[in-house]
């Protein structure tokens, strides 16, 4: 889904007012979508009154490419955080739906992956959810994200045993899918243990964790 912000350039002192700027309204051109700031696409008149302050020595070219640089990456950074969000979500919703519509005697698992992930600056800060591919998922995370993230643990065992170690950590949760564990000594340990013991109840239950 397309969005629209409206910010306030400061160049060297100088400020540009009520600049628009797209996110998703428009397909950026193939040839530049390695650049780090593919996705935001800026008003031409915007553009213009920066060359003119370029133009007239008011500002430096590198000091207005800095400023676009800032502002496209932390437009990037938020969407691919809402997008993360979002994806968790509709497959959280779509395993439900497959649920209600069998009506188990008993909840099944899915076949999807449960991940914890922390980043290498922060090891006990940890985000437990949920995918179909967990390196996708990884590869989605780390655009959002500053510090590389690494993977501690995953196992099959989809929305039902991310629900189950959401509820039983749920004291320690910080925010959304963030849980921190910086007084246990090894909260990975932790985490695996409480996902097995609840694994053990199904009878498709395999111990393959990764």
């Amino acid at each position: 889904m397309g969005q629209t912000f409206t910010v306030h350039l400061k160049i060297a002192g100088r400020s540009i007012r009520g600049v628009s700027l797209n996110w998703g309204l428009i397909q950026g051109s193939e040839v530049r979508r390695e650049a780090p700031s593919h996705g935001p696409d800026i008003e031409v008149p915007a553009v213009i009154e920066i060359l003119d302050l370029i133009t007239s020595g008011a500002v430096t070219a590198q000091e207005a490419r800095d400023v676009l640089n800032t502002v496209a990456t932390k437009i990037i950074e938020k969407k691919a955080c809402e997008y993360e969000d979002l994806e968790d979500l509709m497959e959280s919703m779509e395993a439900v739906m497959n649920l209600r519509r069998r009506i188990p005697k008993q909840p099944a698992l899915d076949s999807r992956w449960v991940y914890v992930v922390s980043s290498e600056d922060n090891p006990k800060t940890l985000k437990i959810g949920v995918a179909t591919e967990v390196e996708s998922r990884m590869k989605s995370l780390q655009t959002g994200s500053a510090s590389p993230l690494v993977l501690r643990w995953s196992a099959h065992g989809g929305f039902l045993l991310e629900r189950h170690l959401h509820d039983g950590f749920d004291q320690r949760r910080i925010n959304g899918e963030w849980f921190d564990f910086r007084r246990v000594a090894d909260p990975v340990q932790v985490i695996a243990e409480a996902a097995e013991e609840f694994l053990q109840q199904f009878d498709e239950f395999n111990p393959d964790q990764e």
